[in-house]
């Protein structure tokens, strides 16, 4: 159950007045903390602005937003949370799925006024995300 959510940076940036064509986000898990419980887990929301045409998109710009979330987990879970980052750099599926979740609504509708305060669109994913294990299993995909 998500506890807490920190914001601790925003920025944006729109480096050409070139028409949105395409947005791509991508959420990086930076560091987790686990202490019993509590796991913290900080990470940085990235939207991309793309314009002008498919085969060759132009960078138009880029909103980022940084920060911590918070969940209490039973200990069971926690621990196998925390196994799986020591070992792989990465988290469960169902967990991580929740936390991606949770960080698309809150760091695009939060991100939303620094967007407009530089000429972009609201960075708000219009589906939710379903992770699913590669081939190999080694690695979490994402779908919408």
């Amino acid at each position: 159950m998500i506890t807490d959510l920190d914001v601790t940076k925003v920025e944006g940036t729109r480096k050409t007045k070139e028409q949105i064509t395409n947005m791509k986000f991508n959420i990086n898990f930076d560091d987790v903390t686990v202490v019993q419980d509590s796991v913290k887990v900080a990470y940085t929301f990235v939207a991309s602005y793309e314009g002008g045409n498919q085969a060759s998109p132009e960078n138009v710009g880029e909103l980022k937003v940084s920060g911590t979330i918070t969940s209490k987990e039973d200990k069971k879970s926690a621990a196998e949370i925390q196994k799986v980052w020591q070992d792989k750099k990465t988290l469960p599926l169902s967990f991580a799925e929740n936390i991606i979740n949770v960080l698309n609504f809150e760091c695009g509708t939060r991100g939303t006024f620094v967007a407009h305060a530089v000429g972009l669109i609201a960075p708000v994913p219009l589906t939710r995300a379903r992770l699913q294990e590669s081939q190999a299993g080694t690695e979490a995909g994402a779908s919408a």
